[in-house]
């Protein structure tokens, strides 16, 4: 499943710009990472590894998801786009990371190590309010995810998941993951999640091309959270 990681070491760089503005973050920061290319299926880490650094996506779509205790059934916890910042939890913490993280595409990921990222919390009080930001949002995501798994139904779940895919990421690009990634996304059957599909396309609430999704009417699927 895994390949060789083509590797590309940049010291005391300045991060692209608008890779901390999708995150809110409105300053540079001097940092120290390695930029890894990496290809669809690759591991970046996997579960119960040690947190040795986070990843920040530069291009392409990371799934962070937790096995089964046999191995034989993947729950998926989020998809990562450029941007997005994968294991920081973990590594800021210490320990161990709590899941596996994986490649969808052909992706792009600048990689901190632990000790950078100790260096900066020690020393930069923004990077630490940025990381506090990401800390804290994850947890919201978990909980929020958690309210919603046990109390919607599968419209309503799935009508959150589109419109939250929306905003992460061009409508107009193809989905970097399958049906059975996003029923186990939203907690439901892929049967299910292909029948819920089919009722919005009917309805002409969202258009559907092989692995592409594009939503025709927003108001209908946000009423369904009401």
């Amino acid at each position: 499943m895994t390949s060789a990681v083509k590797i590309e070491t940049e010291t005391n760089r300045v991060l692209p710009r608008e890779i901390f503005l999708k995150e809110n973050l409105l300053h540079h920061h001097e940092l120290n990472f390695t930029r890894r290319k990496i290809s669809k299926g690759e591991i970046l880490f996997s579960q119960g590894e040690q947190a040795n650094g986070f990843y920040i996506v530069e291009t392409g779509s990371i799934r962070s998801y937790r096995t089964s205790g046999s191995g034989e059934k993947q729950h998926t916890f989020k998809i990562y786009h450029p941007g997005n910042w994968v294991g920081i939890r973990d590594a800021a913490i210490g320990g161990n990371y709590l899941h596996h993280a994986v490649a969808l595409v052909e992706s792009t990921v600048l990689f901190v190590e632990e000790e950078e990222l100790r260096r900066l919390l020690n020393s930069d009080s923004q990077f630490q309010n940025s990381v506090f930001r990401q800390v804290t949002i994850e947890a919201v995501e978990s909980e929020n995810k958690i309210y919603s798994l046990g109390t919607r139904q599968v419209h309503a779940k799935l009508s959150e998941f589109l419109l939250q895919l929306s905003e992460s990421q061009d409508s107009e690009e193809d989905l970097p993951f399958t049906r059975e990634i996003m029923a186990s996304m939203i907690g439901v059957t892929t049967e299910t999640l292909v029948r819920a599909l089919a009722d919005f396309k009917s309805r002409g609430w969202v258009e559907i091309d092989k692995r592409k999704i594009v939503i025709k009417n927003e108001e209908a699927l946000l009423r369904l959270l009401d």
